[in-house]
């Protein structure tokens, strides 16, 4: 078996989290009293997906990216909020979502009996471990590596040395799952990690950044990964 460690990042591989923040968004409409019309959330994903980047990029800390991009939004619209209550109230609607990425739970678990499951991402810590609980899918992971606990955020190669480190086994064995080219795929590359950029939209790589593999499909990796 080439890649008997498996490395997945979470948010949009496993995770629906688009679909997941969504209802958590539709919810907390009722609590400010905001609508979150269809239009409102696609700039709150084009708002905070350029928040997360910033992150990557180290540009912004990881508490001013929670405790300041509902002030943001709102701002966009003309109304003000408490940004820190407003994300406090988000993250435990949040939490409770687990709308998984489709074939994500039958891959895992069949992926689980021949492989080591890892998990590697820049996620909210209780956010993670409570979608994985309630999906039925944290036993599919011998361990989850986050940045909130290594003090690195992907794709910083502080974070994968760490990971690599931790595993204690030869990186060549390893192999980086993940959508993201910015994070997952350009960390992987810095690393000297093999990746597979999981890309179901088959949107065009305009960057820089190379996967060793490109799937459409999280089925494709019971094949790929033997």
């Amino acid at each position: 078996m080439k890649y008997p460690i498996l490395l997945f990042d979470l948010d949009n591989t496993i995770l629906d989290t688009k679909a997941n923040a969504e209802k958590a968004l539709h919810r907390l409409s009722k609590q400010i009293n905001f609508p979150f019309t269809d239009d409102q959330i696609a700039y709150w994903h084009e708002l905070n997906d350029g928040l997360w980047e910033k992150l990557e990029r180290k540009e912004i800390k990881r508490d001013d990216l929670l405790n300041t991009r509902f002030e943001l939004y709102f701002d966009h619209f003309g109304k003000k909020v408490n940004g820190t209550k407003v994300n406090a109230a988000y993250l435990e609607l949040f939490k409770l979502e687990n709308i998984l990425m489709p074939h994500a739970k039958q891959v895992l678990d069949a992926l689980h009996q021949t492989h080591h499951i890892y998990a590697i991402s820049n996620g909210t810590k209780e956010k993670q471990y409570s979608q994985l609980t309630r999906s039925n899918l944290l036993t599919d992971f011998d361990d989850l590596y986050l940045s909130e606990d290594l003090g690195y955020q992907k794709p910083d190669p502080n974070f994968f040395k760490i990971v690599i480190d931790k595993i204690g086994i030869d990186q060549q064995k390893m192999l980086v799952i993940g959508d993201s080219l910015t994070a997952d795929i350009s960390g992987a590359n810095a690393a000297h990690l093999d990746s597979v950029w999981f890309n179901p939209k088959e949107i065009a790589n305009q960057t820089t950044f190379e996967a060793t593999y490109e799937i459409k499909s999280l089925e494709q990796l019971l094949s790929l990964s033997k």
